[in-house]
């Protein structure tokens, strides 16, 4: 088989995974493109509407999409299909192919140097040092149970580091807002932190009746929320006292938005949350006071879900 046979054919099977996972979502799989470019447009219109902190926030949407992108398993494994030229040619069309749509809009809206920023990106992860920085256990300040902020802190970890830089920065230079936006982000990271659910024999070895498990599981994902956010709110507080309200708002924020997505987690547990119940997240953060109304209802779905599991 030809080298280009075999890049072809690896495209070929990622393609058929990505249509097989919109079908299993309950979607037609030619919503795939017009998806796309509607995601780009909202985020086109974000970065317009919000220039101080939208085109950040898709930078650094980018960066922890070639984070997971660059995961030391599968790099391993390219590694071992591909010769290292192929490997290099694979890898830098699929960071391209991820990160191109982030790229246009960002020149469109008038960031070429984001823009530029985000090609870098796509070039400096073809040389993650996979088995020095990615087979590293990273230790966490959080115990094993619940589990969900250990994985996801190590999934995470450069981004997070990225942001408490961008905070130190914007606290030096009195910028309160690129601080905020910081503490939002981490609120973010945190929430994705409950997109996967545990294996059923998890919840099976805990005793604890539905209304109090999600109670203990609210209460927990809120404190290490709070235990990510100290090292950004301590310093707003010290240096920016008169500032520290707007802190207290992102922290309200976040306290609102933990407990949404746990009891949704658990509202479809065992499966995993699909595109719809993503997308009602996603108009959740476009309209935030809707996590207020939906988190009664979800939370009494996710009682309900969880008495029916066997």
């Amino acid at each position: 088989m030809s080298r280009r046979t075999m890049i072809g054919n690896y495209f070929q099977i990622q393609g058929k995974a990505l249509k097989r996972h919109v079908v299993d979502a309950g979607f037609p799989a030619f919503v795939i493109v017009p998806a796309y470019i509607g995601l780009h447009v909202a985020l086109y219109y974000l970065v317009v509407r919000s220039p101080s902190w939208g085109a950040y926030l898709v930078v650094l949407a980018n960066f922890q999409s070639l984070f997971l992108l660059s995961d030391f398993k599968r790099n391993d494994f390219l590694k071992v299909v591909f010769s290292k030229t192929d490997y290099y040619r694979v890898r830098l069309f699929e960071n391209i192919l991820l990160c191109l749509g982030s790229m246009v809009l960002l020149v469109i809206a008038g960031n070429p140097i984001l823009a530029v920023t985000i090609g870098g990106l796509c070039i400096l992860f073809l040389f993650t040092p996979t088995t020095s920085i990615w087979k590293r256990r990273i230790p966490t300040p959080f115990a094993k149970k619940p589990f969900e902020f250990i994985i996801g802190v190590r999934k995470t970890w450069l981004l997070l580091g990225v942001l408490y830089l961008l905070a130190a920065i914007g606290l030096s230079v009195d910028n309160i807002n690129l601080a905020l936006f910081s503490m939002f982000c981490v609120v973010l990271c945190s929430a994705s932190y409950y997109q996967d659910p545990e294996p059923l024999l998890l919840y099976w070895n805990q005793n604890r009746p539905p209304a109090k498990f999600l109670w203990y599981k609210i209460r927990r994902g809120v404190a290490q929320l709070c235990i990510l956010w100290a090292p950004i709110l301590l310093p707003f507080a010290v240096l920016h006292p008169a500032e520290a309200y707007k802190g207290v708002i992102v922290c309200l924020l976040g306290v609102m938005l933990i407990p949404y997505v746990i009891l949704l987690k658990y509202a479809v547990y065992p499966r995993k949350i699909n595109i719809t119940e993503g997308t009602m997240l996603g108009l959740c953060l476009a309209f935030y006071p809707l996590v207020l109304a939906l988190i009664p209802y979800y939370y009494f779905k996710a009682i309900q879900n969880l008495k029916n599991i066997p």
